[in-house]
C-alpha cells in the first residue's frame, strides 16, 4: 500500500517527466522492433498484443523512474538494531521522541525559539505555546547540571553544555530534549557545527539507552533547521546514521532508531541511494 502511495506521489509531483519516460521507453522499443523485423527475414512483430506489451512496459518504466520510497530500513550487522528512515511527522510516531534545543533550553516563542522549528512546534503542540510546565520539568531535570549565568537579550539566562539532556513527559509520551546548538546572547540566533552535532548525538544516545526501555527512538533531521550546519540533506542524514551505528557497536541504544524527515526534503534525496550506501559497507 505504501509503495502505491509513493508511486502516486511521484506521478502527481512529476507528471511531465512521467509521460516523457513512458514515451521514451515506447519509442526505444518501437525502434528495436522495426530494426529486428527489417533485418531479420521472416520475423514479424505486429498486432494488438505486441502493442499492448509495449505500452505496458513503457508504463512500468515511467512509473519506476518517478517512484521513490518514503521509507527504508537499514539493518545493522551483528546487532538487533534497525535504523528506519522515513518521511513523515515526528509527533505521529510511536516511542520516545528526541527534540534538539539551544544550550539555554529556551521556551519563549519568538526570538529565542522560532515557531517554525521542531522545538517551537513541540512547545505549541504539547504545551499550547505556554512554557511554564516545560520550564518546570527542565529545571527539575537540570538542577544538578553545572551551568553558566549569561546576560542575554531575551529568553533564559542559564547556559548548559552541548549535549545536556532532559526527559520531558507529556501525558503518556516521553521526549528527550537535548542541547544541540549554541545561542548568541546578543541576537538569540542559534548555530551548531559538526563537532557539536557529534557531541550532542553522543549524549542523546547515552540518555536514550537509559530511557527507551525497548521503545523506538525518533529524531528529526537535526542540523537542517535554523541552526543548520549548511550541509546537504544526504550528508546530514549519513552523519546521523554513522553516529547511531558507531554508538550501537559500542553498546545497544534501542532496537529501532527512527529518523523522521520532513516531506519538504523529499526531492532532496532518494532513500534507495542511502540504503545502498550503507548496505555496501
Amino acid at each position: 500500500m505504501q509503495s502505491i502511495l509513493d508511486l502516486l506521489r511521484g506521478i502527481i509531483r512529476h507528471p511531465i517527466k512521467t509521460v516523457g519516460h513512458i514515451f521514451t521507453a515506447i519509442s526505444v522499443m518501437f525502434t528495436v522492433v522495426k530494426v529486428v523485423t527489417h533485418f531479420i527475414p521472416g520475423v514479424e512483430i505486429a498486432g494488438p498484443i505486441p502493442l499492448m506489451a509495449m505500452i505496458f512496459l513503457g508504463l512500468c518504466h515511467g512509473a519506476r523512474k518517478v517512484w521513490k520510497p518514503s521509507k527504508i530500513l537499514i539493518e545493522m550487522p551483528h546487532s538487533n538494531t534497525i535504523i528506519e528512515v522515513l518521511f513523515g511527522n515526528i509527533f505521529e510516531q510511536s516511542g520516545i521522541k528526541a527534540i534538539s534545543v539551544n544550550d539555554f533550553f529556551d521556551s519563549k516563542l519568538g526570538k529565542p525559539v522560532s515557531d517554525k522549528s521542531v522545538h517551537g512546534m513541540f512547545l505549541q503542540k504539547c504545551f499550547g505555546g505556554h512554557p511554564e510546565a516545560f520550564d518546570k520539568q527542565v529545571e527539575q531535570e537540570l538542577k544538578s547540571i553545572p551551568h553558566e549565568e549569561i546576560i542575554k537579550v531575551d529568553g533564559k539566562t542559564k547556559r548548559y553544555p552541548i549535549g545536556t539532556t532532559a526527559l520531558i513527559g507529556v501525558n503518556s509520551d516521553k521526549y528527550i530534549v537535548f542541547a544541540f546548538a549554541k545561542s548568541d546572547p546578543e541576537t538569540c540566533k542559534a548555530g551548531s557545527d559538526v563537532t557539536m552535532m557529534w557531541i550532542a548525538l553522543h549524549e542523546l544516545w547515552e540518555r536514550a539507552r537509559n530511557e527507551a526501555g525497548g521503545h523506538s527512538l525518533n529524531l528529526p533531521l537535526v542540523g537542517s533547521g535554523l541552526s543548520g550546519l549548511g550541509l546537504p540533506t544526504r550528508d546530514l542524514l549519513n552523519l546521523i546514521i554513522l553516529s547511531a551505528i558507531t554508538e550501537t557497536k559500542s553498546k545497544e541504544i534501542t532496537q529501532r532508531i527512527r529518523i523522521v524527515l520532513h516531506r519538504s526534503r523529499f526531492d532532496d534525496l532518494d532513500l534507495r541511494d542511502v540504503k545502498m550506501h550503507w548496505e555496501e559497507k
